[in-house]
């Protein structure tokens, strides 16, 4: 019962992203979910599973370590869609293949660090930026992208694949504007074909409540939660 519902509310945002894509003259297999699944049980997720969502994005790195016993021989991939403090680094690069919320200088010295000791290269982030000029959201501003990017240049064993941001709790044109700042800073930043960055960029934005606008502005990552499980248990 559960499996059916999952997979009819999964129908309905692959519909939305349909729609969107066809407004934006854009291909519906340049978008990927990552079903958000902090607060949902491994059963859910088994069944999100089932219904051919491969991608889980949490910000509780006990909560995931957790979870990932049960998911271990399952091709799935893990994102960290969290905060991040510096001692948290070494779990997370454990537990998560991607990163999508840095935008300090030392968490990128301690990942460093961490990769260098195992010998991984090429490990994939997303830097965090805030647009919507509201202090208590994280994430750099729009003037500081560049030359934070510029800085990351000798960090050899990091990857930065992408850029992630919030939309706003505002009007449709306040969350169209946000989504397509973030696209205009993945153009600039494109163009200047930095080495130690991805040529072309992802843009991870969209949540359950504005993921058709980012669609239509150009987001390649959607981080769903309540509209595939709806309400969280916490």
């Amino acid at each position: 019962m559960m499996n059916r519902y999952i997979q009819k509310r999964l129908e309905i945002v692959q519909e939305n992203i349909l729609r969107s894509c066809q407004k934006s003259g854009r291909k519906s297999d340049e978008i990927k979910i990552i079903a958000v699944t902090k607060g949902i049980g491994v059963d859910q997720m088994q069944e999100a599973f089932s219904c051919g969502l491969n991608r889980f994005g949490e910000n509780r790195i006990q909560e995931a370590e957790q979870k990932k016993i049960s998911f271990r021989k399952e091709p799935i991939e893990w994102h960290f869609i969290g905060q991040l403090q510096r001692n948290k680094i070494p779990k997370v690069v454990e537990y998560f293949q991607y990163i999508h919320s840095l935008d300090r200088i030392n968490q990128f010295q301690t990942l460093e660090k961490r990769l260098e000791m195992s010998n991984e290269d090429c490990y994939p982030v997303m830097v965090q930026v805030n647009l919507t000029g509201k202090e208590i959201q994280a994430g750099l501003e729009k003037q500081d992208v560049v030359p934070f990017l510029e800085s990351l240049h000798f960090y050899r064993h990091i990857r930065v694949s992408g850029l992630m941001t919030i939309g706003p709790q505002g009007s449709l044109e306040e969350i169209r504007r946000v989504f397509r700042e973030l696209y205009q800073i993945k153009e600039e930043v494109e163009s200047k074909k930095y080495s130690w960055i991805s040529p072309t960029l992802a843009l991870s934005m969209g949540m359950s409540d504005d993921y058709p606008i980012a669609v239509e502005e150009g987001a390649t990552y959607l981080r769903l939660g309540r509209c595939l499980f709806g309400e969280r248990s916490y």
